[in-house]
């Protein structure tokens, strides 16, 4: 019943994938051919819109769809835990959601073939920046499992992006570091320096061996606290239709 969950929701949301994937390796096809900024620019520009842009497409009706077309009672008479049916419209979006940042990573890679860039660097610049968007995705899971319409969702999906940017810039301005590591953005952020090998290790004041470790950590803590409340929203949600 579980793999009839998940083939449901990928045809469900088959358009989606089609939809990002074209947009994304179309844009990205038309930056790089033009070559009006650096490659790296390029990167930074299609990846920070894709980190913003995707998750919020696939969260949009994950949850208020089926609440506002009142198919969620339906789905909750499938002889499942209610917590399967969230765990398989969360997998495959994340699996979706990676396979766009994938595949525009690697047409990247193609189109940039090392010219001005690191081998392999835009790839990882940009998987950076999918894991900054399924970190936002999973954030919107929480804050809109039960949101009763689209226009719900989208208010709790700029309730996050805002917030986040808050803390982000507050972190900056007061220099309170050890907030900085918390927000999905910071991802993005430390990728080139740790690329380049700037001093980021002093700047976190963490010695080297434990600077993936330490920058990890917090992401994941955070990541799975957030997901069993989106869990647990989900579950709840008939006391509120």
């Amino acid at each position: 019943m579980f793999r009839r969950l998940l083939w449901k929701e990928w045809r469900e949301n088959q358009w989606k994938l089609v939809f990002g994937s074209a947009v994304s390796l179309a844009f990205t096809a038309l930056l790089f051919r033009i070559r009006l900024f650096p490659d790296s620019a390029n990167c930074t520009i299609i990846s920070f819109a894709q980190m913003l842009i995707v998750p919020v497409i696939y969260a949009l009706d994950i949850f208020s769809g089926e609440i506002a077309n009142r198919t969620i009672h339906l789905l909750f008479k499938f002889p499942v835990p209610r917590w399967k049916i969230f765990l398989s419209k969360y997998l495959v979006c994340i699996a979706a959601i990676s396979l766009i940042f994938l595949l525009t990573g690697a047409l990247m890679e193609i189109m940039g073939h090392g010219r001005e860039a690191d081998t392999g660097f835009l790839l990882k610049y940009n998987a950076a920046f999918g894991a900054a968007a399924l970190l936002l995705f999973t954030w919107f899971c929480g804050f809109g499992a039960q949101s009763r319409s689209e226009a719900g969702s989208l208010v709790a999906m700029f309730g996050v992006m805002i917030g986040w940017a808050i803390v982000f810039f507050w972190a900056f301005v007061c220099e309170q570091l050890w907030a900085i590591v918390f927000v999905p953005y910071f991802l993005p952020f430390i990728m080139p320096q740790l690329a380049m090998n700037l001093p980021v290790r002093q700047w976190l004041h963490i010695s080297s061996g434990t600077t993936t470790v330490m920058l990890a950590i917090p992401h994941v803590l955070g990541l799975l606290l957030i997901l069993c409340i989106a869990c647990y929203r989900f579950v709840k949600v008939r006391r509120y239709l």
